[in-house]
């Protein structure tokens, strides 16, 4: 086990890493999924005893993705936002802040599902519909798109590990011969028991620590 597995997709080198994050060295840009910021505002406001700080962590959690791989760009693989934020929020106090303090990284995302309900809201980053890079499709949903390898989320990948009587539901990234999807990568996110099939690749992640789970 480890925090990073170096790994070639579509003849391309990335970096998967153990805070459920994807690196791609030859763009310096740092991929992430799921981010759902806000969730847990949204949750509290509909009376669930949820923790605050949520949004503060994973920003702080993408800090120091960004100054360990010394990424140049960071691009979010759709639902950015969990909701359509009210004044007030703490993310929207703190996106700002958390902007000006990495004035020199291109942030961006493509528009996922949960991105349409903020529909002209303005956070300070760049929207697309999917982005190409390289020999990847940058998408929200993990659909094959002809001659690109896709880069997704969207589903939150998941695999239930069991010994006995002991159960582990882990995220994990979902290698497929035309998509890899990532894990969710916000804290409060559930995620999916995927069908695991031959000849695909399951990278789990433990505790910020990755491994291979047998084909």
């Amino acid at each position: 086990m480890s925090r990073t597995l170096e790994s070639t997709l579509a003849g391309a080198e990335v970096v998967l890493h153990g805070d459920k994050a994807l690196f791609y060295p030859a763009k310096s840009t740092l991929l992430v999924a799921d981010t759902h910021f806000g969730k847990a505002a949204l949750m509290r406001r509909r009376g669930l005893a949820v923790p605050s700080g949520q949004s503060q962590d994973d920003l702080q959690r993408l800090s120091q993705l960004v100054k360990e791989f010394g990424a140049q760009r960071l691009i979010i693989l759709g639902d950015v936002l969990h909701h359509r934020p009210i004044a007030g929020e703490p993310f929207l106090q703190q996106f700002p802040d958390w902007l000006a303090k990495h004035a020199q990284l291109s942030v961006e995302a493509v528009i996922g599902n949960h991105d349409r309900h903020a529909a002209g809201l303005d956070i300070g980053i760049q929207w697309h519909a999917h982005l190409d890079m390289g020999p990847f499709r940058l998408c929200h949903e993990p659909e094959p798109v002809p001659g690109r390898h896709v880069l997704a989320g969207h589903v939150h990948p998941a695999v239930v590990m069991q010994s006995g009587a002991d159960r582990l539901r882990a995220p994990v990234f979902w290698l497929r011969e035309q998509v890899t999807v990532l894990p969710s990568f916000g804290a409060l996110t559930g995620g999916w028991n995927i069908p695991r099939k031959p000849g695909e690749r399951t990278i789990v992640v433990v505790e910020g620590e990755l491994f291979a789970l047998p084909s």
